[in-house]
């Protein structure tokens, strides 16, 4: 048997709906291979998605990756069809609009200017726009749909056990060296000035927004000094969040969303990370999805000196007079992230603890590589998540040598695979049920067509 991992990463349960993007100028649309509801799936999609899989393993298309392409793209079909007649979900013109936006200036960035990808797509820039607008709306939908669906599953011990059981012996993995840490951070002060000035720009930057001269996500492609507004793959993502707990959120942050109804825009608000203009686009329950731009505040004038003693006083209160970190971390801590958990610091995108040391940045590994457990390190700087340079001390609190994959150790990253592989389960009985009330007519009757013109048009009906 197979690690069962690799079950999680299928794209249906975990990923964005795939976008069936403009079609360049010069392209031959091949036929339909299915109709699901009033929609259709195109050859020339199977044929694109298949041949992004087989590029990802680094392997030729293949029937089978074909079949499982045209699979695929019919489960989101009858996700968007079944999403499409549900009234409690929603997607707002500004929502499309930013999101259109993103998908066009992650295109511009791959062909290198807004004239190149016109002559690519041989068509103005507004008609490209328009061709994402359908698909874009879709897919706001599905999210939602999907989400809403999945949020409350949820495992326990005992199938937590039972998913590592399934991985023989031999084939459990090597897991690098893991620490679990908390630190207590203080930023520099800024100086009025340089407050007044990041919040002027902010604001007007929200009145462009507000006046129509300009939509969130080019701002935000534009001016935001957010890391999240910037996708593994470098290109820019409008700043749009979706579906983050509350929990999770600056205080001060959660607080002007609450203030919202959905497309709602706030005022230029500020957080330790600088100003921000606020887009509350979906709310469900303690969740929402959000789109901002971060205007970060200037530290050329701070006084690190005086952030560096109160750090000081800090650890001495803690190392000396046996003051509880957590208890310091809550009351004088300035990373909103984890001081309200006692300074627990904690991996952003799965809330885990144990983070790898080969992973931390250089100033972490710097501090805590010689460290022992329990031990507080002293004041050091540090870049954060945000990019914003702060001071900070640090204590160990565990080291977990590198080792085999283990129930005892793992526990938290095993409870996270299974969870996932619940959702990809959940997630794949309820298509097959909805598919029960969907019409569905499967036309690519030999399921699998090369992606060649001369083989798809054969194919085509």
């Amino acid at each position: 048997m197979r690690f069962p991992v690799l079950f999680v990463l299928a794209a249906l349960a975990a990923a964005p709906g795939v976008y069936a993007q403009p079609v360049p100028s010069g392209t031959r649309l091949d036929g339909i291979a299915a109709v699901v509801g009033d929609q259709v799936v195109l050859y020339s999609e199977v044929d694109a998605l298949a041949q992004q899989a087989a590029t990802q393993q680094q392997a030729a298309v293949t029937p089978d990756l074909w079949s499982r392409a045209l699979d695929q793209l019919v489960d989101r079909r009858i996700l968007i069809d079944n999403a499409r007649r549900d009234t409690t979900v929603t997607a707002t013109e500004a929502q499309v609009n930013d999101e259109v936006e993103r998908n066009v200036q992650q295109l511009v960035e791959q062909t290198g200017s807004q004239a190149a990808l016109e002559e690519a797509y041989g068509r103005p820039i507004a008609d490209i726009r328009e061709s994402f607008r359908e698909e874009v709306r879709d897919d706001i939908l599905l999210q939602q749909y999907r989400g809403r669906r999945l949020r409350d599953v949820a495992v326990t011990p005992s199938e937590v056990e039972a998913w590592f059981d399934l991985i023989p012996a031999a084939e459990r993995p090597e897991v690098p060296e893991l620490v679990r840490v908390a630190h207590i951070v203080r930023a520099p002060a800024a100086s009025t000035g340089a407050r007044d000035r990041a919040r002027a720009f902010a604001q007007a930057l929200r009145d462009s927004v507000s006046a129509g001269q300009a939509t969130l996500a080019e701002l935000a492609n534009r001016h935001s000094t957010d890391p999240g507004n910037t996708n593994r793959d470098g290109t820019k993502n409008g700043g749009a969040y979706r579906n983050f707990a509350t929990r999770d959120l600056d205080p001060t942050f959660v607080a002007a969303s609450a203030a919202l109804q959905p497309g709602g825009l706030s005022q230029a608000f500020e957080t330790r990370f600088g100003f921000h203009v606020l887009r509350l686009d979906e709310r469900t329950g303690e969740r929402i999805s959000f789109s901002h731009v971060l205007v970060p505040i200037s530290q050329a004038t701070s006084d690190l000196a005086e952030a560096r003693a109160l750090l000081e006083t800090l650890r001495d209160s803690v190392v000396t007079h046996r003051v509880p970190f957590e208890a310091i971390a809550r009351r004088h801590s300035e990373d909103p992230y984890s001081a309200a958990r006692g300074g627990f610091v904690s991996d952003p995108r799965t809330g885990e603890r144990d983070l790898r040391l080969d992973a931390l940045g250089a100033a972490w590994k710097a501090t805590v590589d010689t460290m022992t457990v329990d031990e507080v390190s002293g004041v050091a700087p540090v870049q954060l998540l945000d990019q914003s340079n702060v001071l900070h001390f640090v204590l160990l609190q565990k080291r977990t040598p590198a080792h085999t994959l283990s129930l005892a150790d793992d526990y938290a990253l095993l409870s996270g695979y299974t969870l996932q592989d619940k959702r990809q389960r959940v997630l794949r009985e309820w298509v097959d049920s909805l598919k029960r009330q969907t019409y569905v007519d499967i036309r690519a009757t030999d399921r699998y067509v090369p992606a060649s013109p001369t083989a798809s048009a054969a194919g085509a009906p």
